[in-house]
C-alpha cells in the first residue's frame, strides 16, 4: 500500500546560482556522504545538485513532514545503484523517523528538460509483521463407508469364485 507521493519541480538555474555563490559549503549542507561521493564522479555538478535537491523535496513531501518535524535536508537522499536507478536512502535520524511513521520501501524517479528538474517519490507503507500462522491440523482420514445391508460384495482380487 502507498504511504505517500511527493513531487518537486525546480529551475536548475536556481541551484546553479546557489552553487556558484556558496560552493563546497552548499554541497556539505545539502548532501549525505554517499551522495557526495557520487558528486565527485559526475561531470555536471550543478545538474547533479539540482536533481538531488528535487529528490529530497519529493521524498519529504511523500513522508508528509517536509523539512520539519525532525527531518533535516541531510536525513534523506538518493544514490544511484549500479544500473543508475536512484534509490532512497536515510540517515540514522531519518531511518528512525521512517520506521516511526510506518514507511517501508521508497521509490524515486528524476528527469530534467529545458532547465527544469522534476522528481517524483512514492513511499510504500511498511508491511505489518504478523505472527506466524499456526499449522493447520492434518485432516482425519474418512472412515470407509459400510456396505448397505443386502448389497452384494465383490470378492477380493485373485479370490476364487464360486
Amino acid at each position: 500500500m502507498i504511504y505517500g507521493i511527493g513531487v518537486d519541480v525546480l529551475r536548475q538555474e536556481r541551484i546553479e546560482r546557489t552553487y556558484r555563490r556558496f560552493g563546497r559549503r552548499f554541497v556539505d549542507h545539502l548532501l549525505m556522504p554517499a551522495e557526495r561521493a557520487q558528486l565527485e564522479r559526475t561531470q555536471r555538478p550543478a545538474r547533479f545538485l539540482a536533481m538531488h535537491f528535487a529528490a529530497k523535496e519529493a521524498v519529504v513531501k511523500a513522508m508528509g513532514t517536509g523539512f520539519a518535524h525532525g527531518v533535516w535536508i541531510r536525513d534523506v537522499g538518493t544514490v544511484q545503484n549500479r544500473w543508475g536507478k536512484p534509490e532512497v536512502v536515510y540517515s540514522a535520524r531519518g531511518e528512525r523517523l521512517r520506521r516511526k511513521l510506518g514507511i517501508g520501501a521508497g521509490h524515486v524517479t528524476l528527469t530534467d528538460e529545458a532547465g527544469l528538474v522534476v522528481a517524483v517519490a512514492v513511499l510504500m507503507a511498511a508491511s505489518k509483521r504478523r505472527a506466524k500462522p499456526k499449522p493447520k491440523p492434518k485432516p482425519k482420514p474418512k472412515p470407509k463407508p459400510k456396505p448397505k445391508p443386502g448389497a452384494r460384495r465383490r470378492p477380493a482380487r485373485g479370490a476364487a469364485r464360486k
